[in-house]
This record gives structure tokens, sequence and C-alpha cells, in this order.
């Protein structure tokens, strides 16, 4: 049975150079590596009032969501990050009723949401993570993986590197772009080192 690590959301950031995404750092209970998440402002938004135990006047989708499970007598039990593909994030919900646990597929975003509320743990198979972890400098700057960024983020991210004459780092966003638009490739992991850096 392959090693699961248990994550924990650390902080929401807003250090992309675009306003169409911010970053959720996931890091390793008891440990050093992190992974960032990237996700759109309303579903940061989600994650921090779960988080950050905003009170609102109204019960949110996901608040909803675990008091239709509690009325059923159903727990949510675990988040499974299983998969990173071409930057986007697949993820289980594991469902536990009358001693029989099932799981459905989510958002990674709407997964981290629930957890936050209920305080189910979240896992990774500890090869995805190595596959993808970043470290948290001294300085508090990190770079991030480029396999972790959506399609769309990096677009943006390599016309800014043109438009300011980075044509190095362009180069490289345009082949990790060009990898995922010409291949069908099914494999869970992404084996690209490159790193954008996010200081």
């Amino acid at each position: 049975m392959k090693k699961k690590i248990e994550l924990e959301v650390a902080e929401i950031l807003n250090r992309m150079p675009s306003d169409l995404a911010l970053v959720i750092l996931l890091r390793e209970k008891g440990g050093t590596r992190c992974l960032p998440v990237l996700v759109g402002p309303l579903e940061a938004q989600a994650i921090a009032i779960g988080l950050y135990r905003y009170k609102m006047p109204r019960p949110g989708t996901h608040d909803l969501y675990l008091k239709t499970l509690e009325t059923f007598d159903a727990t949510l039990t675990e988040v499974n990050i299983y998969r990173i593909k071409g930057g986007v994030f697949h993820s289980h919900l594991f469902i536990e009723k009358d001693s029989n646990v099932s799981y459905i597929d989510s958002r990674t975003s709407d997964a981290l949401a629930l957890a936050v509320r209920s305080g189910a743990p979240i896992y990774i198979e500890e090869e995805l993570l190595d596959r993808n972890c970043v470290r948290l400098e001294s300085s508090g700057a990190y770079s991030l993986p480029i396999t972790t960024a959506s399609t769309e983020v990096l677009k943006e991210a390599m016309a800014q590197a043109v438009a300011s004459e980075n044509y190095e780092f362009a180069a490289r966003l345009r082949d990790e772009i060009n990898s995922r638009t010409g291949s069908d490739d099914d494999n869970d992991i992404n084996n690209d080192e490159s790193d954008a850096d996010l200081t």
C-alpha cells in the first residue's frame, strides 16, 4: 500500500502574477514539504471562510453540504488528492455512513473548503507530493512548480515574460503548454521539474 501523507491548509497567498488565481499552500503535517494549489478568487474565499471561522449570516454551499451529510447520519472522513495533471488537482471525498465508506470525485478547491470546515484530514500519496512539492525558504519565498499551474495561468505568465523580454523563461513556459496540448498522456504525475519563481 502506498504511503499517504497528511496535509494541512497553511496559508492563502496572493503571489501570482495574475488576478486569475491565488495560492492555497498545503503543508505536510509535522514536516517541511509544501504543496501549492492554484484556485480562483471565489474558491479561495470559500476556503478562507472555513479556515478562519468567519461567521456568515446564511449558510454557504459547503456548509449546506456538510449539514446535509449530518442530517442523513453521514460523515466526511477524509479528503484524498489523488492526481495532479496539467496543473489540475483531482480529489476524492470519503463519506462514511453506517460503517460503509464511499468516495466521490470533487474539485480540490471544494474538497479543501469542506475539510477546513469539518476537520476532515487531507491526504496525498507521498510519491505525488514529492514530485510536486516545494520547500519554503527562510525568507518566506518559494518557487511554484510549473506543473501545478493551470494552462490559462501559464499562458498569461508567458505573455508577461515576453513583454519583459525574459525569453528563456517564456520558452520554458511555452514548452510546458505545448506538452499539455500536444499529448493525451494519462500519467497521473507530470515529471517536468521546471519552476516558476514567485518571490
